[in-house]
């Protein structure tokens, strides 16, 4: 079944990726995943602004979270059934109208509802990777994946860092509002700017999301290489959902300090392109084995050393690990079952997000109990689970 379930690129899409056109979807990947983060080091200022206790203020990332997962869930395997340029610049438009009315949100939960509808519609650079694969050959399929998540990671961390500062010079609502006025003029570029994708399968939509269930069923590295990417993001949420209230606890910092430290793991998600590469030549099982073992060490780094510079070098060494995994395992994936780009993403995809949905509340829950000391032994604790999930997957399914 899954064997007959093609798709083709229509004639007017080209078979490379132009400079400029690469530049467009890493930007696109950037601005429309950065919905999904503005709230993260906003959460101190929600408690406050809405007279509420640390956990239901950390609900407000833990729904954007859930929403991407969900959206991903939803939407992303249409990519393989309609035009993929059609579906990204209608999500596009459908975020920017839930920016909107988060900006505008009176109440804690009208709030965490806004961020529950930007995840569900932040997914269109998850179409636009599967877009992307399509376009190289096989060789050079990890580069272009690792610069496309290059934007995508950029678009992660840089969200903290431009969310903080809006929101101590001007106020919350104003980064909202803001990110709205950025996603409408993105989607006028892409409208204009995207290659057409035209898919040749011909299954109706509940036929179509039941083949997701075939592909987990049927591809064992697919299981691995998502629950070892659900982990690794888990300990990252969790560290950025708690972050502002460790500064505004320990060092009486606002919303702009948590978010600069997005600054330092730009450095991290700018090695992307490399990590591809080094998954090109390398392979999977040796990439991922080192990228766990880099978050791993940051966490008890940062566990030992709680202070300004040495949350730092914990950051760069913790966004490299994790983007590392993202990126190698995320290429792994795409290339399982070419003629599925888009299903396989949405398998990898919810589970990496049903892990920071659960690293988000779990973190919290972790602060709550253990404060800091909790937190890093939450994450730890993850890191360590998921190289053994990996270690599992080399050795019983060969997932070089």
């Amino acid at each position: 079944m899954l064997a007959s379930s093609g798709l083709s690129l229509s004639a007017d899409t080209p078979r490379t990726v132009s400079p400029g056109l690469l530049w467009l979807m890493a930007t696109a990947c950037a601005i429309c995943v950065a919905s999904g983060y503005y709230s993260q080091p906003l959460l101190s200022d929600f408690a406050t602004a809405f007279h509420a206790p640390a956990w239901e203020a950390a609900l407000v990332a833990t729904a954007a979270q859930v929403g991407y997962g969900s959206g991903i869930l939803s939407s992303l395997p249409l990519g393989d059934l309609i035009e993929r340029r059609r579906l990204v610049v209608v999500l596009v438009a459908a975020c920017t109208a839930a920016l909107t009315l988060t900006a505008w949100a009176p109440t804690l939960p009208v709030l965490i509802i806004g961020n529950l509808l930007i995840g569900l519609t932040a997914i269109s650079a998850q179409i636009l990777i599967p877009l992307g694969a399509d376009l190289v050959p096989a060789e050079e399929r990890g580069k272009l994946v690792g610069t496309l998540m290059a934007g995508l990671l950029c678009g992660i961390l840089g969200a903290r860092t431009f969310a903080g500062l809006v929101a101590d010079h001007f106020g919350w609502r104003w980064v909202f509002g803001i990110g709205a006025a950025l996603m409408a003029i993105l989607g006028v570029a892409l409208h204009l700017n995207l290659p057409r994708h035209s898919a040749n399968l011909s299954m109706r939509y509940g036929a179509l999301m039941r083949t997701l269930l075939d592909y987990w069923k049927a591809q064992p590295v697919l299981r691995g290489a998502s629950v070892v990417s659900g982990l690794s993001f888990a300990s990252f949420t969790a560290f950025w959902t708690v972050l502002s209230f460790l500064m505004a606890e320990r060092f009486h910092l606002g919303a702009s300090a948590a978010g600069s430290y997005g600054l330092v793991g730009i450095i991290g998600a700018g090695l992307a392109p490399s990590v591809g590469k080094l998954t090109d030549r390398r392979g999977f099982g040796f990439t991922v084995a080192i990228a766990v073992c880099s978050s791993a060490a940051a966490f008890i780094l940062m566990g030992f050393w709680v202070s300004l510079v040495g949350l730092g070098v914990g950051v760069l060494l913790m966004d490299l690990g994790v983007q590392s995994v993202q990126v190698s395992a995320q290429a792994k994936v795409i290339s399982l079952a070419p003629e599925g780009r888009s299903r396989l993403n949405t398998i990898y995809m919810v589970c990496r997000f049903v892990g920071g949905a659960l690293g988000s509340f779990l973190g919290a829950a972790a602060w709550s109990a253990g404060k800091w000391p909790g937190v890093v032994g939450f994450c730890v604790a993850t890191n360590a689970l998921a190289l053994a999930v990996h270690y599992v997957c080399v050795r019983r399914y060969g997932a070089r």
